[in-house]
């Protein structure tokens, strides 16, 4: 088996059939199975999912989880795949036409983790790397601190991970996590990615088979989980690249300090008082997070400076 795909779902009944007839014929090339873990429907979703699995004849299966949060559907996705590498696929984020070539890339490179190119010129960049004799492909460390500074995107509805380097490496969806446990996942994969390709193909998403954006209902303080989930990055990156300072200060000064604003935002956007939440951040310790230095772009270190001037009065943007 070349690829498993892991898909959690919950109610979309209405958009499942057309986006399994979509990765249907994008693995057509590749020998693949389905795993649709359904994260407690209340709909015709896990029947439809059933029907179309059986009218398109790809090789897949049903998973009914209860339930859940997306963390561990996706860890029961994991458990049950066996395929030599791993894609997940997301009902609100639908990619076209990249996992024939993201296999091609792994294939070739005998890749851990394979990703798009969020540009022209890193697209250039990759296919000169892809020919190239003389050049190595990078290991996951040296796209991390990119990563973290905002100079590079990956998106994990857009990633091919080969299997056995996730079981080697112990590296799984931190359990019951709600906020933050995508990038968590994708930031343990670089750390102990010894080969990662960026492929020169550039992901274009397909907005009219995702499933529209619901109502978004008020979260409270597990929005705090997406800090959580950082907080245990930085102490892998300190036990695992102590030396390297640059990704460290990526971390300290920008993407920990990103995750506490993100997270002041949506409390103050669900209309909880500024002093509520100053309460809410001094009493886990997370205002001693806020910090500027280097490696903080400028748009966060404005919005930093906002948040602590007492006089003004702060508007989540």
């Amino acid at each position: 088996m070349d690829l498993s795909i892991i898909f959690p779902v919950r109610n979309i009944e209405n958009e499942i059939s057309a986006i399994v007839r979509h990765l249907n014929l994008q693995a057509s090339t590749i020998s693949c199975e389905l795993i649709i873990v359904d994260m407690g429907s209340d709909d015709m979703t896990v029947v439809t999912a059933l029907q179309v699995i059986q009218r398109t004849g790809i090789n897949g299966c049903v998973v009914q989880n209860g339930l859940v949060s997306p963390a561990d559907a996706l860890n029961s996705g994991l458990q049950k795949a066996r395929g030599k590498y791993i894609t997940f696929l997301f009902a609100r984020r639908i990619y076209g036409d990249v996992i024939a070539d993201y296999f091609t890339a792994a294939e070739t490179s005998e890749a851990d983790i394979v990703f798009g190119s969020s540009s022209l010129e890193d697209s250039r960049i990759a296919e000169r790397l892809s020919v190239s004799k003389v050049v190595k492909n990078k290991q996951g460390p040296e796209y991390l601190t990119t990563l973290l500074e905002e100079k590079l995107s990956i998106d994990i509805a857009s990633v091919l991970i080969r299997r056995k380097f996730l079981v080697e490496n112990h590296i799984w969806f931190h359990e019951n996590c709600l906020f933050g446990y995508a990038d968590e996942f994708l930031y343990r994969c670089l750390l102990y990615g010894q080969e990662v390709v960026q492929s020169p193909v550039i992901p274009q998403r397909i907005p009219q088979l995702e499933m529209p954006s619901a109502k978004v209902q008020p979260v409270g303080p597990e929005i705090f989980q997406e800090i959580e989930a950082m907080l245990r990055v930085r102490d892998l990156f300190w036990c695992e690249q102590s030396g390297d300072s640059a990704l460290l200060e990526a971390m300290d000064f920008q993407r920990i300090p990103r995750a506490v604003m993100h997270c002041i935002d949506v409390l103050l956007l669900e209309g909880l008082p500024r002093a509520t939440v100053q309460k809410e951040l001094k009493d886990r310790s997370y205002h001693h997070l806020l910090r500027i230095g280097k490696p903080t772009l400028k748009p966060l270190k404005k919005k930093i400076l906002l948040w602590k001037m007492p006089l003004r009065h702060y508007h989540p943007y």
